[in-house]
């Protein structure tokens, strides 16, 4: 018998890149809120969106997981991207691999996702 690795798989690599561009799109959308009061209401549901999605990494990857997520270098161009911009690029990430191999649940997180890229849409 192996011993399990603690090193993310490309497919939890990729969903944990999704969430960082959640938590970025929702940081931005409180950011625009300050002068656009309806980007309170895509704040709320991207932040509450991507805590569902980070709950659906293994738990046996936590420690692993938790530096993952601090290292994620996302490209320079996301800092002038606007939340739905971040929003449809998180979407976007999902098709990098196989639906099979996102984690359990990953298919309701994208289409809730979905239906977010729909309500940003002007």
């Amino acid at each position: 018998m192996t011993s399990p690795t603690n090193t993310p798989t490309a497919a939890v690599s990729t969903w944990i890149r999704v969430n960082a561009l959640l938590f970025a799109a929702a940081d931005r959308a409180y950011q625009d809120s300050t002068t656009d009061r309806a980007m309170h209401s895509t704040a709320v549901g991207t932040h509450g969106l991507a805590l569902t999605a980070i709950a659906l990494l293994p738990v046996e990857l936590d420690a692993a997981i938790d530096a993952a997520i601090h290292e994620v270098r996302l490209e320079p161009t996301v800092d002038s991207m606007s939340a739905p911009e971040l929003i449809r690029a998180a979407e976007a990430a999902t098709r990098q691999v196989p639906i099979e191999q996102l984690p359990a649940g990953a298919s309701a997180v994208i289409v809730d996702l979905c239906d977010l890229i729909r309500q940003t849409q002007p």
